[in-house]
C-alpha cells in the first residue's frame, strides 16, 4: 500500500469515527453554550444554543451540502449551503413561528421571504431576494412599534447587507453593513413625537435637540 493510500484510509477512518460521536460529547468537549443536544455531528438538534431556540442540523459533507434550522425571537429560520468551496449556493429563508427563548429584548412580528446567494470560495458573486417584516414591534423591555423592515444582500463589491426600517409619520432609517470589514453605517431620521426619540436620548445615541442619527459601528 502506498503512503498516500494509507493516509487516505486514516483520514476516512478518523472522519467516520468523528461522525458517529454523539453531538453532546462534542458540545461538552468544546464548551459550547447548548442544552438538550441529541444526535450526531452530521444530524441532530439542540433545544437551545445561546440565544437561539430549537436548532436542527443535517450535514452531508460527501455531497458538499448542509442545512440548519434555528429559532430566534419567535421566528424559525433555515439556512442551506451546497457546493462549497468551488461553486456554492446558499439561501437564508424565514419560516413559521417558533417558541421564544428568553433574552434581554423581545420582538413581535413575523419575517417573510428569502435571500439566496452564489459564489466561489470565500467570495460572493451574486445575491437576490429580500426578507421583509410588517408591523415589527419591540415588546420588551419597552412597548414600541417599529414599522416595516427589509433586509437584502449585495455581492457586487464584497458582502454588503442593507436594511431599512420605516414607520409612517414616525421614523425612517437605513443601515449599510460591510460584513467582511465588520462595520456598518446607520442613518435614522425621526419625527419629534416618535417613541424612539426618548429611548435613543436616554441611551445617549441622540442629542437633546437632534432628530437625525448617523453612526458608524464595528464589531
Amino acid at each position: 500500500m502506498s503512503k498516500r493510500a494509507g493516509l487516505w484510509l486514516v483520514l476516512v477512518f478518523c472522519v467516520s469515527v468523528l461522525a458517529q460521536l454523539p453531538a453532546s460529547w462534542i458540545v461538552s468537549g468544546l464548551g459550547l453554550p447548548a442544552t438538550g443536544v441529541v444526535g450526531s455531528l452530521w444530524q441532530g438538534q439542540a433545544t437551545q444554543w445561546g440565544q437561539l431556540g430549537l436548532v436542527r442540523w443535517h450535514l452531508q459533507p460527501w455531497r458538499i451540502s448542509g442545512q440548519v434550522q434555528a429559532g430566534f425571537q419567535g421566528q424559525d429560520w433555515q439556512a442551506q449551503v451546497s457546493g462549497w468551496p468551488w461553486a456554492w449556493r446558499a439561501e437564508l429563508a424565514a419560516l413559521g413561528a417558533q417558541a421564544r427563548v428568553p433574552v434581554g429584548f423581545r420582538l413581535a412580528g413575523q419575517w417573510q421571504g428569502a435571500i439566496s446567494m452564489q459564489g466561489s470560495g470565500w467570495g460572493c458573486s451574486a445575491a437576490q431576494g429580500q426578507l421583509q417584516a410588517h408591523d415589527l414591534a419591540l415588546v420588551e423591555p419597552w412597548s414600541l412599534g417599529l414599522g416595516r423592515a427589509t433586509l437584502q444582500m449585495d455581492c457586487s463589491d464584497g458582502w454588503n447587507l442593507s436594511g431599512t426600517l420605516q414607520a409612517d409619520g414616525q421614523h425612517h432609517g437605513r443601515v449599510d453593513a460591510d460584513l467582511l470589514r465588520r462595520q456598518a453605517k446607520i442613518n435614522l431620521a425621526l419625527e419629534p413625537d416618535t417613541g424612539l426619540v426618548p429611548i435613543l436620548r436616554g441611551a445617549q445615541l441622540l442629542g437633546m435637540q437632534a432628530l437625525q442619527m448617523q453612526r458608524r459601528v464595528s464589531w
